[in-house]
């Protein structure tokens, strides 16, 4: 009698060989579903190449006017490099012609300087020599040659400031005041010239108002 759990040979080969069952056929309502899901990624599809194409040309044409954006900005840089390096040779001018400016100032701050030196020591001269007649008159003497002196340091002075501060407007004016005050200086000078030997209170009077002159000068 044949054991049950023992296998023979077409048990073997249906084993090693089996056979497939046959396929169910699709339903029509299914296959028209997965025809309108093809359908619908295919034309999906399409839409993102049309996409990708429209993004593609906007990314080109970006490139584009960003590359003529650089072309225009390095011409500018080029420019305003050009016009910087111009700047800075007319900064290097200037600066030349300003150290010129403030050596000629400094010329005429030191004739001011040398000016009311003089004009200290003639007053001082005054309050020793007031005190005589004869002491008066050789003062009026002195006075006289330091008075040409006086009027040689302001020309001076005035030559040196109309030189220092030509080609600007406010130089003119600022000759103008001075030349003012020097012809105001000069009337005073002169009405000095005019007082009594015996007054030196009046001439020392008149002198502090030229003294005061000189001042608003220097000020200027």
């Amino acid at each position: 009698m044949r054991r049950a759990d023992r296998r023979n040979s077409n048990d073997d080969n249906a084993i090693q060989h089996p056979q497939a069952k046959r396929a169910e056929p699709i339903p029509y309502n299914e296959l028209r579903q997965i025809l309108i899901n093809v359908r619908s990624q295919r034309d999906e599809a399409k839409d993102q190449v049309v996409e990708k194409e429209r993004q593609l040309e906007e990314s080109q044409t970006l490139y584009r006017e960003q590359g003529e954006k650089l072309q225009s900005t390095i011409v500018l840089f080029r420019e305003t490099q050009e016009q910087a390096s111009s700047y800075l040779t007319l900064y290097t001018e200037e600066k030349g012609k300003s150290s010129e400016l403030e050596v000629k100032y400094n010329e005429a701050h030191q004739e001011s300087q040398n000016y009311l030196a003089l004009y200290k020591q003639v007053e001082q001269e005054l309050k020793f020599e007031r005190r005589s007649k004869a002491g008066i008159k050789g003062w009026e003497t002195r006075r006289k040659r330091e008075n040409e002196r006086l009027k040689e340091e302001i020309g001076q002075m005035a030559i040196v400031l109309r030189e220092s501060l030509t080609k600007k407007e406010q130089a003119i004016q600022s000759l103008e005041d001075v030349a003012s005050r020097m012809d105001r200086i000069q009337r005073l000078v002169d009405s000095v010239d005019g007082e009594v030997a015996n007054n030196p209170v009046g001439m020392l009077q008149k002198f502090q108002r030229i003294w005061t002159a000189v001042r608003e000068i220097l000020a200027e």
